[in-house]
């Protein structure tokens, strides 16, 4: 007899001796009101009900527990389960322990008592709902209560224009966007699993969706669009605003119609990659003062506002880490999130510059499956690894999951899902090691009920880049052969780093993928969507490597999808998951690269 695997892995479990079994009608008692509420919620997961007297589950408030309020103990007796815990909070992550334990069709369980609290207090995903894809409500509840049985504690979902501002549908028309009343039921949801949805709405850069309409353009450092080499990037309109009063002004009143949806005291105000500052309205600032004091004297002005609104500012911390005594020029009621996503990120050294200054911060890595068709899950493992390590070793706030979307938003769902599950272990146990688990851990989370699923092709297509050649940063090659922005270089740097014989040896990698997706694809549920999505991208990522053996002067000899069907397939898939507004957009894109590769 043992125990069911639990995760994330509880820091201490010992065994009792013994044996209790569950009953047929389990009942449950509340010995304060604090915890009435998760009782009641695990009541109705686990069809428990009430009683007055000694429930065969029993909820305490207890002080004697270290670790913050996310504490708890869970001891299993023969007799019953005793639940212990700092806080409401504790308690229910505690639960989510418990539901584990009690899944169906395991008993009898092995008496023993478990010991936990997380690594870090703030445990955050962050999922890009502007770049093209805005989710349905169905998929973003899935998401939370995900979130939730891995004990996640922090979801923000990055807004550039997907809100319906009141004033602005100039903007939002086209990206079904959030609206009000769906924010404030996705905050309702996340706090009744103790998951606080911290808004996130960049203030600075990334501005592009706003600045490319005419009543907008005057907001923007540069009106008429801009060039810059590294990274390579031509614009004909701006992506930043002016650092000025009234972009301060404009912003305001976006906080004001934003911010009150939420319940959460924090709010991440992005700020990052403001390409084009000191280039237009700044340059004779930055000339002056230089960009950094242009950069921090605005930042603080950010700061101002979001206190006027009750709130404490986090923001992105790439402008801030530039010069290394900007940590310090920085008021201790902000927190910077430290973010990089590549497995060599240098975060030992960035949080022990904003660790020195007294800053509170957070540490960001990545998923590393945007600007990929299968993703890149051997970098996204290592810059998670190597962000909690940082992390822990520099007293970070917390960890802050980022899933993006740049370019078109192309890569298959599923594929952040194994990145997820990592994140969740080590930031609640660092001492644990969920990599070397992963295909169980998404048998039980996402393909539960399913006898066949997914889950050891997803991380084999994950490795798909190592069989091409060396690394590309912040992309995969079959992506970059779709949509580089500079098309005319990809044969020169085909011959150089991915020559032919990588190329076939992809091709056959995928051939040898897709056997194993096949007939899954054809089933129904979780199981079947996610193998459909990840079948899209090998095909997509097939017809990408053939382009590149074209470019290099060779016929690929393996059998390919039907380009024809590719868009339909992506269409239905998109519609599976999101909304409609932004298909259209993400879609040209796609039909451009196929239109380059069949030409």
């Amino acid at each position: 007899m043992s125990a069911p695997k639990l995760f994330p892995l509880p820091r201490q479990v010992v065994f009792l001796g013994g044996e209790i079994s569950i009953p047929e009608r389990p009942t449950f008692s509340v010995h304060h009101t604090a915890l009435v509420e998760v009782a009641e919620f695990f009541g109705r997961e686990r069809a428990m009900q009430p009683t007055d007297g000694f429930g065969w589950l029993r909820y305490e408030l207890v002080g004697d527990l270290t670790g913050g309020e996310e504490a708890y103990r869970v001891i299993l007796e023969t007799n019953g389960i005793l639940l212990q815990a700092a806080s409401p909070t504790g308690a229910f992550r505690a639960t989510r322990t418990l539901k584990t334990l009690l899944a169906e069709g395991v008993a009898p369980l092995p008496c023993l008592e478990i010991k936990d609290h997380p690594a870090f207090p703030h445990r955050g995903f962050m999922l890009d709902v502007s770049r093209c894809k805005v989710p349905t409500m169905e998929s973003l509840f899935e998401l939370i209560d995900l979130l939730a049985d891995l004990k996640y504690n922090e979801l923000q979902l990055y807004v550039e224009h997907t809100f319906a501002f009141s004033d602005h549908e100039t903007v939002w028309r086209e990206a079904s966007p959030l609206t009000a009343d769906e924010i404030k039921l996705l905050d309702e949801r996340c706090r009744e699993r103790f998951i606080e949805l911290v808004p996130n709405l960049n203030s600075f850069g990334h501005f592009e969706r706003w600045l490319r309409h005419e009543p907008y353009k005057e907001l923007a450092e540069c009106p008429d669009g801009f060039r810059r080499e590294n990274p390579f990037m031509e614009r004909d309109h701006g992506t930043t605003l002016k650092p000025n009063k009234e972009s301060l002004a404009f912003i305001d009143s976006l906080y004001a119609e934003y911010l009150p949806n939420f319940t959460s005291g924090r709010f991440n105000v992005g700020m990052d990659e403001p390409w084009e500052l000191g280039q237009g309205w700044s340059k004779p600032q930055v000339e002056a003062q230089g960009k950094q004091a242009i950069y921090l004297e605005h930042l603080d002005e950010i700061r101002k506002l979001v206190e006027k609104h009750s709130r404490e500012m986090l923001f992105w911390a790439d402008v801030l880490l530039e010069e290394s005594g900007n940590a310090s020029r920085v008021p201790q009621t902000a927190c910077p999130v430290i973010w990089g996503y590549e497995a060599e990120h240098p975060f030992q050294e960035q949080a022990q510059a904003v660790a020195s200054c007294g800053l509170s911060f957070y540490i960001a890595p990545g998923t590393a499956n945007w600007r990929s068709f299968t993703g890149r899950l051997p970098n996204a493992l290592a810059n998670v690894r190597s962000s909690v390590a940082a992390g822990l070793a520099h007293g970070a706030a917390g960890i802050l999951l980022t899933s993006w979307g740049d370019c078109g938003n192309h890569q298959p769902w599923s594929t952040l899902y194994p990145t997820l599950l990592q994140t969740a272990g080590l930031s609640w146990n660092e001492t644990s090691d969920p990599e070397t688990e992963l295909v169980p851990l998404l048998d039980h989370f996402l393909f539960s009920n399913e006898s066949d699923t997914p889950s050891q092709a997803m991380l084999e297509i994950g490795h798909l880049d190592l069989c091409l050649g060396p690394k590309i940063v912040n992309a995969s090659l079959p992506w970059l052969l779709a949509f580089a922005d500079q098309p005319e270089k990809l044969p020169e740097r085909l011959e150089r780093d991915h020559p032919v014989k990588k190329l076939r040896d992809g091709q056959d990698r995928i051939a040898s993928l897709r056997v194993d997706l096949a007939d899954l694809a054809d089933d129904s549920g979780n199981a079947g969507l996610a193998a459909k999505e990840l079948l899209l991208g090998l095909d997509l990522s097939a017809h990408a490597l053939a382009h590149g053996q074209n470019l290099l002067g060779e016929s690929p000899s393996t059998a390919l999808s039907s380009a024809k069907e590719l868009p339909s397939r992506y269409e239905s898939l998109w519609l599976e998951r999101a909304r409609p507004g932004g298909l259209p957009e993400s879609l040209a894109l796609l039909k451009r690269a196929l239109g380059r590769w069949q030409g």
